[in-house]
């Protein structure tokens, strides 16, 4: 497994208490194709994440599951100054994960697609990602009938293939990623998150019935990566 900070938020470095300022997002990415022992990661997780890890049906969603909690763990216990394997977790609004007890309130998100694992770190603020395959079988035309306000339904139907799908999946990601964020879960409707604005900035202009809080800022990450079917 390589896991290295993505390129606009941090420069080569390696993860440590001291590198993660107050302000700032760590982006991390792994691609576990190039993976460490599968055993090795399994021996990190706790006993319900091991028990959660033996539920899958398929081994693929099994192997997965290892590796990208396996990620998460290495990366805390850095952060942490601790053994991966020592890191205590818990759940909070919504079954979001989190630290118990955490003097440097760290906070941290996971996201995993196929060989793709992100995890985004920061101290005293919540943060959300989310990573989601293209699977050439996908409907999105569907999902972009519920998922989309009515300014982003009219902005897609204005464009051409292959924007369009580009654009709803860089939205899709925003939207998910924002409600992982709050740990809302189902709470907050996705066709009521509008993105279709410049979302990097905090002076948009919200859409009818947009339920997004604007002071949150929200960036789309290339990573131009090409996965095998088969993870």
């Amino acid at each position: 497994m390589t896991f290295m900070p993505t390129e606009r938020f941090v420069p080569s470095m390696r993860p440590s208490a001291s590198t993660l300022s107050e302000g700032d997002v760590h982006v991390w990415c792994a691609d576990v194709r190039d993976h460490w022992p599968e055993s090795v990661l399994y021996d990190l997780l706790n006993e319900a994440e091991q028990v959660r890890a033996r539920s899958f049906a398929f081994e693929e969603d099994r192997r997965r599951y290892v590796h990208a909690h396996g990620f998460l763990r290495v990366l805390l216990g850095c952060y942490l100054g601790q053994s991966p394997g020592s890191v205590r977790l818990t759940t909070g609004h919504n079954g979001k994960p989190c630290l118990p007890s955490d003097p440097r309130a760290l906070r941290f998100n996971l996201s995993h697609a196929r060989a793709l694992v992100l995890c985004a770190l920061a101290r005293d603020r919540e943060v959300g990602v989310d990573v989601e395959w293209r699977d050439r079988e996908f409907s999105w035309h569907d999902v972009a009938s519920y998922a989309c306000s009515e300014r982003e339904q009219t902005v897609l139907s204005s464009l051409v293939e292959p924007a369009q799908a580009e654009t709803f999946f860089s939205w899709w990601t925003l939207k998910e990623a924002y409600v992982k964020a709050l740990g809302a879960g189902l709470e907050l409707p996705l066709d009521r998150i509008d993105v279709a604005d410049g979302f990097e900035t905090r002076s948009p202009v919200p859409a009818r019935g947009d339920l997004r809080d604007h002071r949150w800022a929200m960036f789309t990450i290339p990573l131009d990566l090409i996965i095998p079917e088969h993870w």
